[in-house]
């Protein structure tokens, strides 16, 4: 059996500078708190709360007066959460990822502008929801093209994506937004790590004959590189732990693809292939 993995799989530099920062914290000996979840990947989470971390959903949950510190996620936050930390004097860490910075950033500009914002993204994801904040809450969220029908413009539009958005899902909704109007100004603010990710999987999924894609279920970047994947027609599993590879789905393939979310850890991707080193004849392959 022949493994082949991904050139670009697991933590990207955004997540690695989060996990790595949040990590420095925790050796400061301070009550730690993470408003939210640092990544979207359970065994990173259950990694911080066993090293004291506790995980809150808003500031008020921390008492006035807390001597703390508190991390923002990779994800990023509203405007208004920033206030909210400084009123309870918190000291504060933000690992908000620098292309999500920008997408804020730009949200933020057009709006003041008088530019009506657009977001390519997911309308339940925290990175969505903050970059929608930032405009003042004037930003319109589009999923896909499908959407961009019961939407009314008038005026300049600006067009934003989330970081983890599909290039493909973009460009459509683009598309369909030239057909509404001529003034548009378009930053396909997808990172680079996304992109060289989903070229990667889509590449070794055309090569192999089973696919399986490591990461979160809550992870919208895992999630996209699994639809991704099936759209080559191979056989596609997205598996959190290597406690849910499934031996069947081994039986009669010679070759098989790895990739891995941008907010899955190493160490979770080298369980899924000792894992599969079990198996006899097994022959990895770095496809770089």
């Amino acid at each position: 059996m022949q493994i082949l993995m991904a050139e670009y799989a697991g933590f990207c530099e955004g997540v690695e500078r989060a996990y790595r920062i949040a990590l420095e914290q925790t050796k400061t000996h301070k009550q730690i708190f993470m408003l939210g979840n640092l990544v979207h990947n359970t065994q990173v989470v259950r990694k911080f709360e066993e090293l004291g971390a506790r995980i809150v959903k808003a500031v008020s949950e921390i008492p006035q007066g807390t001597d703390g510190i508190i991390i923002i996620s990779a994800h990023g936050v509203s405007p208004l959460v920033y206030d909210e930390i400084n009123k309870k004097g918190l000291e504060l860490v933000d690992t908000t990822c620098p292309w999500v910075k920008n997408a804020q950033k730009l949200s933020k500009n057009l709006a003041e502008k008088g530019i009506q914002v657009i977001v390519v993204g997911d309308k339940n994801h925290p990175e969505v929801k903050g970059i929608v904040a930032w405009s003042g809450g004037r930003a319109l969220v589009v999923e896909e093209p499908e959407d961009l029908a019961s939407i009314k413009l008038a005026g300049k539009v600006g067009v934003i994506a989330q970081t983890t958005q599909s290039e493909a899902n973009f460009d459509k909704v683009v598309e369909e937004l030239k057909e509404k109007t001529k003034d548009i100004i378009i930053h396909k603010t997808i990172c680079g790590a996304t992109s060289k990710r989903q070229k990667a999987a889509i590449d070794i999924a055309k090569k192999v004959d089973l696919m399986l894609v490591i990461g979160d279920l809550k992870s919208a970047n895992t999630n996209r590189l699994t639809e991704l994947c099936k759209k080559t027609g191979a056989e596609t599993h997205q598996i959190q732990t290597a406690l849910e590879l499934d031996g069947k789905w081994l039986a009669g393939k010679a070759k098989i693809g790895i990739t891995a979310g941008a907010s899955t850890p190493d160490w979770v991707i080298d369980e899924v292939i000792k894992n599969l080193g079990n198996q006899e004849n097994l022959l990895l392959h770095n496809c770089n």
